[in-house]
């Protein structure tokens, strides 16, 4: 039932969602391709290896107080504080996966450790949510709401390794973040990250390996 529920999120980005192709950006040091394109029922195992690691191909902040983005940034940010005016920072990515991979299983995970420049500092949660259309340029009139859709769980971030998921918060906790490709491969799809608690920084470079990410299995 969770698994449906993630796919059917991210199903839903991708049939609002009509920009031009993308070039998936793929982690560097990211891990061969395989020809064995067969879905296995059963979660990865803990020694098995991704065949591919997909970055966003673009970053941005959306600040909440007034609507604006800063699109294609160089750096990720999910910020509140009670010092900041209601000023809050969250941020947008998007993702495009490319078709090759659609008959293989795919993983929403957040890792930290790549880059010694991220932190984080207060509660170190995040909530992840799917977004209705992805952010394609600056603006200071993005729609209210941020047209966030659906609330895929509630991660804990880690200053080095992999965020875990808050048992309960969501399909994608309930999931391990695990769906099939099918639901995204050849799509542009976006997703939003935001704060948790009163006082709450996450930092990330955009681009290096550290925050969100899509496994490949």
């Amino acid at each position: 039932m969770y698994t449906q529920s993630i796919v059917a999120g991210l199903l839903s980005i991708a049939a609002l969602t009509s920009a031009a192709p993308l070039t998936a950006r793929t982690q560097s040091n990211a891990y061969p391709s395989s020809n064995d394109t067969s879905i296995s029922p059963a979660p990865p195992s803990v020694q098995a290896q991704p065949i591919a690691s997909i970055l966003p191909d673009f970053t941005s902040q959306y600040t909440a107080s007034t609507g604006a983005i800063d699109f294609h940034t160089s750096r990720g940010l999910v910020s509140r504080s009670p010092q900041n005016g209601g000023a809050d920072i969250t941020t947008l990515v998007t993702f495009e996966l490319p078709e090759q991979y659609a008959n293989n299983q795919c993983q929403l995970v957040f890792d930290f450790g790549s880059d010694s420049s991220s932190s984080v500092t207060g509660t170190g949660k995040a909530q992840l949510f799917t977004s209705l259309a992805p952010a394609d340029q600056d603006t200071s009139t993005w729609p209210s709401g941020n047209l966030r859709n659906q609330n895929l769980g509630t991660i804990q971030v880690n200053a080095y390794g992999r965020a875990t998921w808050e048992a309960g918060s969501g399909p994608g906790a309930s999931s391990n973040g695990q769906f099939p490709c099918s639901a995204i491969a050849g799509k542009i799809y976006g997703g939003e990250v935001v704060p948790v608690g009163d006082v709450d920084t996450i930092s990330w470079a955009a681009g290096l390996g550290d925050g969100p990410k899509i496994l490949v299995w």
